[in-house]
């Protein structure tokens, strides 16, 4: 799906003309990258999505009906704060970039909502009116970027590579001079592709592709005029939507004018083009789902089948083992019954074979470090496991065969399967047939509040004022965050008289600046987490943290303070 600047355009116009003016009613979160906004314009109400996801970001308007967790997120909170009641009074595309900026007006305030639609960098930043960060749904610390910081307090700047030509303003005489600094001959069409995207804000690869395509001939001037032709379509909001389909007539992309790099006849006008993108993000979701689900599925039959064929292979082993057992039992008798002819500590022995109608010798291995007799019982504890395990696998091996039997027509009938619940389905009958194992999926890396604080276990929160508060959740942490982390003037709680958490909230210097809601909200989590959190109330200190001292010596998360307030607290554990 190819969410270009000109994709962005349409649909932020197809928006603005709907919800421009209209009041915010309601926010939603439904996950960590998908939130819709009920917006109330006059005459309608209109749902808008908006998605972060890394593979599928997108803004359009939707009828689906999505579920919500029962306990809102806090970023959706805060949205909830700021925005419910609020007005639109603008909505804006920066330049042809693949960034909107939503203005809300109350009474009260002047809010901005910033969505990035950049790939897996995506996300959504929620603003003050002079662009101070109230909160986002990615924070993005110092240490997972050097360059940008998204996190409450710092305030907004755009992302890199914000500063590309728009092409949308560019005229010929400066296409020209960019196209002479780029190049001095006759380029490829692979290099002319490279340089607009490199050069303009929104210009993806399909978008120069079709700028290259609609082009008269390779020149300058040629590629210009047919970027001025896409220049007109966006200033006339000439827009002619389509619905794009695979060969098999799967919704596969939208665009808001026809392509020339589809087929005609598997473009399918439409009237709407956020109507078009709900329809073909719901079918490419869809499929990606079904992909992802079929797959997994079939490395897990795959890897079932090695399973069973290993053990295939050791039964019939088994069978074949199982063979030898009476021979084996024969050695045994003839080694004791000719035990006096054996000399101890003996490797090998030659004995006559009774059971060989012409009675000749044969050798046998021996331990040397055993009796004769004890050498005897060696070959008849082989003689009954071979035959047991012969028998075993007598029992086991049509049962086995019947589970390859399966797994293999199951692996056969995926090619058929057309929904990720069907193929969820299946997997579920072969783990209830014991034909696949159950596995649970286990987070291999770190959370990124670990990462970011060296590895101790510090939580992050997000007060409804849009605040951070940061909790220990062991001394270790208690220590890291109370001598390390928290700054002289941050707020600093912890449940009074017992052992618990150590509370930070970080006031940018403006410890008076926090408003009672957050220091309740960070004396909430000080009672919660700590030893008297099963307590009727709990008295929770708070202090500035340069009141704060670690005595010499003492142990972990060990402190003492002074010129305290406090705060009694009924705790959430109740």
């Amino acid at each position: 799906m190819n969410y270009d600047g000109l994709a962005l355009a349409a649909a932020t116009d197809e928006i603005k003309r709907h919800i421009l003016g209209g009041t915010i009613q309601g926010v939603k979160q439904h996950n960590d990258t998908d939130l819709t906004f009920e917006i109330r314009s006059p005459g309608a109400s209109y749902l808008l999505f908006i998605s972060i996801h890394p593979k599928f970001p997108r803004i359009h308007f939707t009828s689906s009906k999505l579920s919500v967790p029962q306990m809102p997120p806090a970023f959706c909170m805060l949205l909830r704060k700021h925005l419910i009641g609020g007005h639109i009074a603008s909505i804006e595309q920066v330049g042809f970039d693949r960034i909107v900026r939503f203005r809300i007006s109350s009474p009260e305030k002047t809010s901005i909502l910033i969505f990035e639609l950049m790939g897996k960098h995506s996300n959504l930043i929620l603003t003050s009116e002079t662009d101070k960060i109230l909160g986002a749904a990615k924070h993005v610390s110092v240490r997972m970027s050097r360059y940008r910081q998204i996190l409450p307090g710092l305030y907004y700047s755009p992302p890199p590579g914000a500063g590309k030509i728009n092409p949308m303003t560019i005229n010929l005489n400066e296409f020209e001079s960019a196209w002479r600094e780029a190049f001095t001959e006759s380029p490829r069409d692979k290099n002319i592709c490279d340089w607009l995207v490199a050069s303009f804000s929104g210009v993806g690869n399909f978008l120069a592709k079709e700028l290259l395509l609609s082009a008269e001939d390779r020149t300058s001037k040629g590629i210009f005029n047919s970027l001025a032709n896409l220049q007109k379509i966006v200033m006339d909001r000439d827009w002619r939507p389509v619905l794009i389909v695979d060969e098999a007539g799967f919704a596969s992309s939208a665009y808001p004018i026809f392509t020339k790099q589809h087929p005609k006849e598997l473009q399918h006008e439409r009237s709407s083009f956020n109507e078009t993108l709900d329809t073909v993000f719901r079918s490419i979701i869809q499929r990606d789902r079904l992909d992802t689900e079929v797959t997994s599925l079939k490395n897990s039959i795959l890897k079932a089948i090695a399973s069973r064929q290993r053990t295939m292979n050791d039964l019939q082993k088994a069978l074949e083992e199982g063979k030898n057992a009476e021979r084996l039992k024969q050695i045994g008798e003839l080694i004791l019954s000719q035990s006096h002819n054996i000399a101890k500590g003996s490797k090998t022995a030659h004995i006559v074979d009774y059971y060989d109608p012409e009675m000749r010798a044969v050798e046998v291995e021996l331990d040397e470090k055993l009796s004769p007799a004890e050498n005897a019982e060696v070959y008849f504890k082989r003689a009954r496991k071979a035959r047991e395990g012969a028998e075993a696998a007598a029992d086991r091996i049509s049962e086995v065969r019947t589970e390859l039997e399966i797994l293999r027509r199951t692996l056969e009938s995926l090619a058929s399967v057309d929904l990720p619940e069907k193929a969820q389905a299946l997997r579920s009958l072969l783990i209830e047939r014991g034909l696949l194992r159950q596995y649970f999926l286990q987070k291999s890396k770190k959370r990124e509040d670990e990462q970011e604080f060296e590895g101790y276990k510090i939580r992050r929160v997000i007060s409804a004022d849009g605040f951070e508060i940061l909790y220990g959740e062991n001394s270790q942490a208690n220590d890291y965050l109370t001598t390390k982390i928290a700054k002289p003037n941050d707020l600093w709680f912890h449940a009074r008289a017992v052992k618990g958490a150590h509370v930070i909230i970080r006031t940018a210097n403006k410890p008076d600046n926090v408003p009672p809601g957050t220091i309740r909200h960070a004396a909430e989590i000080a009672a919660s987490n700590s030893d008297a959190k099963h307590s009727r109330l709990v008295p929770v200190d708070y202090t500035l943290k340069k009141y704060v001292r670690k005595p010499r010596a003492s142990a972990p998360g060990f402190v003492v303070y002074q010129n305290e307030k406090t705060i009694d607290i009924v705790p959430n554990t109740r």
